[in-house]
This record gives structure tokens, C-alpha cells and sequence, in this order.
């Protein structure tokens, strides 16, 4: 099960997220941020919407399936000097693994049973920012007690009651507290 929502800051923006069901019992999770706001971020977000839509249902690997949405974007994010920030994961329940590529996306975790907040560390720096090939690394998955929490920039940097930004920390502290609810 999960829950998602995006509120933009402003009219229109570029944070993204969208699940995929893929064969073999996988499930794909995309969450991203494009720089910048308003129109031409919400426009870059759409393009990779459309493209990672069609990448991830042809291509098993998620370093390989961003390297194809990278190719597809490469001259749009060059043109608009724009960049984004992705983490794509496949969770594959039957082998019990995670497998993601993190292009420089810093809110990415795994929740352990025992609360233990394990990073998705960046494999690759944000797309549009450097030439390297996408890199994948694998964690181990135990569906019935582990938590995939993604999140962007808009959760940590929203304001309390005081006017102070609630943090990375304060986030996973709530989603601990409250894990074993229903998302």
C-alpha cells in the first residue's frame, strides 16, 4: 500500500512522483524534482512523466531505464539549462531486494522495522548535471516490515507553527511514530 501527494508552491511546479507496475511482481517508484519553478519546470516534469512512463514498462534495470530518460531529455534540459533531481526504485517483493538509481535526490530512505532510517545514497549526480552513466545499487526488502519513504525539498523545507523548517530529521521522526498506520 502507499499514499502520494504533490501540492505545488506555487501555480505550477516540477516535483513528480509515479508508481509502475512492473512484470514479475515488481513495483517501480519514481520521485523527482526539476530545478526552478513555475511553467518551465512543470513542462520539463511532464517530459519526463511521459518518458519514464514508456522507459520503465521496456527496460528491467533502473540504471538503464535512466539512461534512456536521460537520453531522452538530454537536449531539453541543455537548451533550458535546467536539471533534476530523481530517485527511481524497483522494489521486487519475490526476491527481496530494492534495486534504485538516486541521480542526486536527497530525501530517499528505507525505513527498517527497527527504525532504523537507511539512505538511498546518490549513485549519480542530478540529470543534466553530468555525463557519467546511471549506477544502480541493491538493498535487501522485506516487504512486511520495511518502509520506502521518498519525499522532496517541499516536506523538509515546509514551516511549522514557530516559522522553522521541519527538517529531514523531524519527517522521519513523524513516519516512525506513525509507521505502522495506513498510509
Amino acid at each position: 500500500s502507499c499514499a502520494a501527494r504533490v501540492e505545488p508552491a506555487s501555480s505550477v511546479g516540477g516535483d513528480f512522483y509515479h508508481l509502475f507496475r512492473l512484470d514479475g511482481g515488481r513495483t517501480g517508484v519514481l520521485i523527482g524534482d526539476v530545478s526552478s519553478h513555475g511553467y518551465q519546470a512543470a513542462l520539463i516534469m511532464a517530459l519526463v512523466m511521459s518518458a519514464m512512463a514508456i522507459h520503465a514498462q521496456r527496460i528491467d534495470d533502473p540504471d538503464a531505464t535512466i539512461l534512456a530518460l536521460h537520453a531522452s531529455l538530454e537536449e531539453e534540459l541543455r537548451e533550458t539549462d535546467m536539471y533534476l533531481s530523481l530517485c527511481y526504485v524497483v522494489i521486487d517483493a519475490p526476491k527481496e531486494e530494492l534495486r534504485y538509481t538516486n541521480a542526486g535526490h536527497p530525501h530517499a530512505f528505507v525505513l527498517r522495522a527497527d527504525g532504523t532510517a537507511e539512505r538511498l545514497v546518490a549513485t549519480d549526480p542530478p540529470l543534466g548535471l553530468g555525463e557519467q552513466a546511471p549506477r544502480a545499487a541493491t538493498l535487501p526488502w522485506h516487504g512486511r516490515d520495511d518502509l520506502l519513504v521518498l519525499f522532496t525539498d517541499g516536506i523538509s523545507d515546509a514551516l511549522d507553527d514557530r516559522g522553522e523548517a521541519l527538517g529531514e530529521q523531524r519527517v522521519l521522526d513523524v513516519i516512525r511514530a506513525r509507521r505502522r498506520d495506513v498510509p
